[in-house]
């Protein structure tokens, strides 16, 4: 396994994780944070930067970042849907724009792309 990869996108997890909670503050008028909104934000940001780390599909690199942000973000976001529209595009998009994001850090920025098999 490629170390260096693997902790570059986790670190991009964590800063996606940090933005998206941000964001969400931001954008919602500063609702009350909750222990289970942001484990479940945290831990989602957190298991997209280990898969795109881990996951060796070999597709253009931020093709591939962004189709896994979508898969771990439709994980979440799928239960916004009854109750909040607006939450589930925002964190579906948000996904696929931080996964691109982790893939571009971690392959152009880092010099640490997916390895061939």
């Amino acid at each position: 396994m490629y170390k260096k990869r693997l902790w570059v996108c986790v670190l991009g997890g964590v800063i996606s994780a940090v933005v998206c909670l941000v964001g969400r503050q931001v954008i919602f008028g500063f609702p009350q944070v909750t222990l289970e909104s942001v484990a479940a934000t945290v831990a989602n940001r957190l298991l997209l930067g280990f898969a795109i780390g881990f996951s060796g599909w070999r597709i253009h690199h931020l093709l591939h970042g962004g189709i896994l942000g979508l898969i771990f973000s439709l994980s979440v976001s799928i239960g916004f849907l009854p109750s909040n529209l607006l939450g589930f595009f925002l964190y579906t998009i948000a996904g696929v724009l931080y996964g691109i994001f982790i893939e571009w850090f971690s392959t152009d920025v880092f010099k640490a792309p997916m390895k061939a098999t």
